[in-house]
């Protein structure tokens, strides 16, 4: 159904209500998907949720977003700061993968995998996952969910194939923010506990404060993010290999893009040597003259 809607071509659509099951079924006869897990900064959620935007995609895309709420706890027990976190679920087309996160990656986001688990009163299976993080969130071994992933029935965004219609802009959250968030949320845990040595019937009503309160300060900053609806750029000093970008050739910026392409999309550095898409571009620059090899040596060390 969604496949034959096509309004403005590169636009982000929103479904009030469905599931990455349920919205992508049949999809397989048209190519390979692949389904990830982005933790991002909840202060960019606005941003991440018409990410879509700023790329150019062959095929639709589809993201859902969770707010944790009985799974808190464990999330707690697990070293998730789930209150600066947004959990995304991406389906995209295998092919389409690094080029939605090559801007991302290029900002500083991580890849690495992560076992989605049932949390208390869950009852699906675990599996593995892989996971795409902002730089300034850790990537956990486990996120405890309430519901799997791919049948959790929210708000989705399918992003349709077309051209880029936005610019990417910087993130909202820097070092100093994560590390105030933290620090906020732990003063907050440690006085909830001395005060509760204090007074034996007061438990509930400090930690309703608590939540209250860094609620509100999410809320806030949530507010403020939703009135900029813009993507996370890419950093000038992050993108590797080349110092000044203006100064690449065409046939480096294609290398380039090729191998950070294949890298974004999963594949080893060992492994892009003998990569088809790599061996097409690396022939056609090696005979102008480029340095094929310098140039992949630089990138393998900045992955």
């Amino acid at each position: 159904m969604l496949r034959a809607i096509r309004p403005n071509m590169g636009e982000v659509e929103v479904v009030e209500a469905g599931s990455l099951n349920g919205l992508t079924q049949g999809w397989e006869e048209y190519g390979v998907r692949k389904r990830v897990i982005l933790l991002g900064a909840r202060v960019d959620r606005a941003a991440l949720r018409n990410h879509g935007r700023t790329v150019a995609i062959e095929e639709p895309a589809i993201s859902i977003f969770h707010r944790p709420r009985s799974e808190r706890d464990e999330m707690d027990d697990a070293g998730i700061i789930h209150k600066a976190t947004s959990f995304q679920f991406l389906d995209i087309a295998i092919g389409d993968l690094g080029r939605w996160m090559q801007p991302l990656i290029g900002q500083g986001w991580k890849r690495g995998d992560v076992t989605i688990i049932p949390s208390k009163g869950a009852t699906f299976e675990g599996e593995s996952w892989t996971c795409f993080h902002h730089p300034n969130i850790s990537l956990p071994e486990q996120i405890p969910l309430i519901e799997y992933p791919t049948e959790m029935i929210r708000k989705a965004f399918v992003t349709h194939p077309g051209p880029i219609l936005e610019e990417v802009a910087p993130s909202e959250m820097d070092e100093d923010m994560a590390a105030s968030m933290i620090e906020s949320i732990s003063q907050s845990m440690g006085q909830a506990q001395e005060d509760s040595h204090q007074s034996d019937g007061g438990n509930v009503g400090i930690t309703e404060s608590i939540e209250e309160n860094i609620q509100e300060t999410v809320q806030t900053i949530d507010d403020v993010s939703e009135e900029k609806v813009v993507p996370i750029a890419i950093e000038d000093s992050e993108i590797p290999p080349v110092q000044d970008p203006k100064e690449e050739s065409p046939l480096e910026a294609e290398l380039r893009q090729v191998i950070s392409l294949l890298v974004a999309g999963g594949q080893e550095m060992g492994d892009i040597m003998e990569h088809p898409q790599f061996l097409e571009v690396s022939e056609r620059a090696s005979a102008a003259g480029v340095d094929v090899w310098g140039m992949f040596i630089k990138l393998s060390e900045n992955q």
